[in-house]
């Protein structure tokens, strides 16, 4: 059965996916000593059986985490090695050379997890609730396989979120390209819905550019 949403309610949506992207600026900046800014390029629904065919066969970074509160579902985020080579090389002020060595790779998962913990912080924040989960699982694949792994328990019911985002750091200026990927259960993220009003849970513009 498809998922069911009150048209009404995708204002909701809008403004829970700017606020988490926002709040990943806010991150950087306490969490990493980061001036930066988000750029969303475009907000989109789709079938999460569609996920994989469309990121296909190129080689990328994900780090996905299970939601253990509502809207509860899963996390995911990837990203290219261009990305990658920039947040290993702002991290550790250590040129990459070739490949990643392990010292960029920490400082990747440590990204990850700021960039993880802010978004989630951002949508909890602004849904005036917690949202627990552990720290994101950082992989290396084909876009194709890692979302088939990391969606094969979704059920066809589900709706994923999909946010293009590019987070703009000035000192020095790299951009890190990103997609945000939120797979909630759909009976729970309903519920969520169906309980809120855009007034109730806007209370201040996010930090955010580009919408």
């Amino acid at each position: 059965m498809p998922l069911l949403i009150d048209v009404r309610k995708l204002r909701i949506i809008n403004v829970l996916m700017e606020s988490g992207a926002g709040n990943v600026a806010d991150s950087l900046s306490s969490l990493a000593g980061l001036d930066a800014s988000v750029a969303v390029k475009s907000l989109s629904m789709v079938e999460p059986g569609d996920i994989p065919d469309d990121l296909g066969d190129e080689r990328l970074f994900c780090a996905s985490v299970k939601l253990t509160e509502p809207p509860y579902g899963y996390f995911v985020m990837t990203f290219g090695m261009g990305t990658a080579v920039n947040v290993a090389e702002h991290m550790t002020g250590r040129a990459v050379d070739g490949e990643l060595n392990q010292f960029h790779e920490s400082a990747l998962q440590e990204m990850c997890n700021i960039f993880t913990s802010g978004f989630i912080d951002g949508l909890a924040n602004t849904l005036g609730r917690s949202i627990e989960m552990g720290t994101p699982d950082l992989e290396h694949g084909t876009g194709r396989e890692l979302m088939t792994a990391n969606l094969s328990h979704i059920t066809d019911d589900s709706l994923a979120i999909v946010l293009d985002s590019q987070v703009d750091v000035t000192e020095p200026r790299r951009e890190f390209q990103i997609r945000i990927f939120l797979v909630p259960d759909p009976g729970a993220f309903v519920n969520v819905l169906d309980h809120l009003e855009v007034e109730d849970i806007r209370t201040e513009e996010p930090d955010v550019a580009g919408l």
